[in-house]
């Protein structure tokens, strides 16, 4: 399976989209930060259960995310995995929401760097 892009952050295009409001970017970091832990919790739940359904749905919430805080290849890869998230995809859909865990890591790694 291929694996996530590089995790980029363009500070200047977000504080554009937030109209130049830091404070309000602060805040979408900071809830993106406490809900991190348990995106990988509901992630491995689901895959242990098997249940392709809760894999699009939780998949579906970090697009919507992604789309508020980064984009580009990062929401491309979060969009791959919702649509592969069909139970004969299951087996093998681990080690890549594996890898978009920890490409999530990262991107809230350099946006509290950045914003935080």
């Amino acid at each position: 399976m291929q694996a996530p892009p590089p995790v980029e952050v363009d500070e200047a295009e977000l504080l554009a989209r937030l109209g130049g409001r830091r404070d309000l970017l602060a805040m979408l970091v900071g809830l993106f930060s406490a809900d991190l832990p348990q995106i990988h919790d509901e992630f491995c739940a689901a895959l242990a259960a098997g249940d392709a359904g809760a894999v699009r749905r939780i998949a579906h919430r970090v697009v919507g995310t992604l789309a508020n805080l980064s984009g580009g290849p990062l929401l491309e890869y979060g969009r791959d995995i919702e649509e592969l998230a069909v139970p004969e995809n299951l087996p093998t859909l681990g080690p890549r929401i594996d890898a978009f865990r920890a490409a999530l890591d990262q991107l809230e790694q350099r946006l509290r760097q950045a914003f935080g």
